[in-house]
Formats: C-alpha cells, structure tokens, sequence
C-alpha cells in the first residue's frame, strides 16, 4: 500500500495546458482558424465560478483527498487554486490565478462528479 506519492499530477496537467495555450497564442489563431485572443477571453469567461461552484469544487477535493485519490501536493494546489474564498474580483478563483490552471482543476472537479455518480 503506498501511503503518500510525490507526484503532482495537477502541476504536471498545468504545465502542459500552458504550453498548450502558449503555442496558440504563438500562432495567433484557435483550432478553428479563428483570432486567438477572443477566443481565450471566452474561454477564461466561462471558467468562471459561482459561489456555489466554488464550494462544490473544495468539497470535491476535499472528498478525493479523505479517499486517497489525489495527494496532498495536488491538494494544495487546487486548494491555492480556488483559496479559502469565492473571489468575485477573478471569477470565483484566487487572485493571479491562470487561464491553464482554471481549466484543469475545472477537469479535475469535472472528473471528480463523474467518479461520484457511478459509484
């Protein structure tokens, strides 16, 4: 049984969404040919969150953390992701927080209803 793992899959998931988003913007253009930048403004607007999705998001990571399905490194960084409270000033999440970032920990909350509902 492997009480602890050192690997950060959420970190891991960040940095390659980043370098995703980097390389779209090198090139100006979404996968539809269409102007980058609107397209991101978009896609950051819809990662935003409500109060209550806020909450069900830390409840979600707090549930997979007491059923040992993300360490406490991932954790963390969710938990520094979404803080301690819904932020209006940043759609719903901590102040500074990226649009990669966003996005994977709306995957892992996506990902972790799923879980949820087949059990």
């Amino acid at each position: 049984m492997q009480f602890y793992n050192t690997t950060n899959r959420i970190d891991d998931a960040i940095t390659r969404q980043r370098a995703r988003i980097s390389k779209l913007e090198q090139t100006g253009s979404d996968l539809q040919g269409n102007p980058i930048k609107p397209s991101l403004e978009r896609m950051d607007k819809v990662m935003e969150l409500t109060f209550l999705e806020h909450y069900k998001f830390q409840s979600l990571k707090s549930k997979a953390q007491s059923m040992n399905r993300i360490n406490t490194d991932e954790t963390v960084t969710i938990h520094n992701a979404l803080g301690m409270e819904h932020n209006p000033d940043n759609g719903g999440w901590q102040n500074g927080v990226d649009l990669a970032t966003k996005v994977i920990i709306t995957k892992f909350a996506e990902e972790e209803l799923k879980f949820n509902i087949r059990k």
